[in-house]
């Protein structure tokens, strides 16, 4: 049995094809501006594309260059480290911010260092948001965590890269006791779209709204 994993228990990722798309974007008053590779601007942040509105949103005063990975990349670790390793190759010698959970990859911290960039610090893209409320609401129950990027994203991830149809999805989520919905309030989290994901899993979806405080202190960190 194939296991994505979005939690913190060490289930392991299945390995499936996804296709490799990076989006450049420059973040000045906002605006985010299509280019080609990392530009001159004073730093570089390359970040998965589960946080991308959330990231936008908290850099969008700050004079930097941002690279957003597809999110469906997750489910296959070999194009996962290609796209990264891609990308940091593009910024050589730029010293880039890597937005992007040190677990997502067994190698990644290796990748980053190898090419001069800088994580953040946590795990995946739930802790960088929930911070010390992760272990607490992690020993409550078997949980599964969404953003609102993976509620966007998650019939490419599933169904168009791991190929899951239901029964496969109730089969594979059946381990856990809830969804649980980190609502930052960036992302529209529509009735209609939780339903559809509980109607694919079969698992009780609850919504927690949360700030973005905690990753906000860990971009600060960084960009500072």
């Amino acid at each position: 049995m194939k296991y994505l994993a979005a939690t913190s228990r060490g289930i392991p990722m299945a390995a499936a094809e996804a296709n490799a798309v990076i989006t450049h974007g420059a973040h000045q008053k906002g605006e985010n501006v299509e280019g080609q590779g990392c530009s001159n601007l004073t730093q570089t942040l390359l970040c998965c594309g589960i946080l991308k509105q959330e990231i936008a949103y908290l850099m969008r005063e700050k004079d930097v260059d941002i690279c957003f990975l597809d999110a469906g990349l997750h489910i296959d670790f070999d194009m996962l480290g290609r796209a990264w390793t891609d990308a940091l190759c593009a910024c050589a010698g730029k010293k880039p911010i890597l937005i992007i959970g040190t677990s997502c990859h067994p190698d990644m911290e290796c990748i980053a260092s190898q090419y001069g960039g800088r994580l953040v610090r946590g795990r995946n893209c739930i802790e960088m948001l929930l911070g010390e409320s992760f272990p607490r609401l992690d020993a409550e129950c078997r949980t599964f965590y969404l953003t609102g990027g993976w509620l966007d994203n998650w019939r490419k991830i599933f169904i168009d890269g791991l190929k899951w149809d239901a029964v496969d999805a109730r089969n594979n989520f059946g381990y856990f006791d809830r969804m649980l919905l980190l609502d930052t309030g960036i992302i529209t989290v529509s009735e209609e779209k939780v339903l559809e994901f509980f109607d694919y899993t079969g698992v009780p979806v609850e919504i927690i709204k949360i700030g973005l405080e905690n990753l906000q202190q860990l971009l600060d960190q960084l960009t500072s």
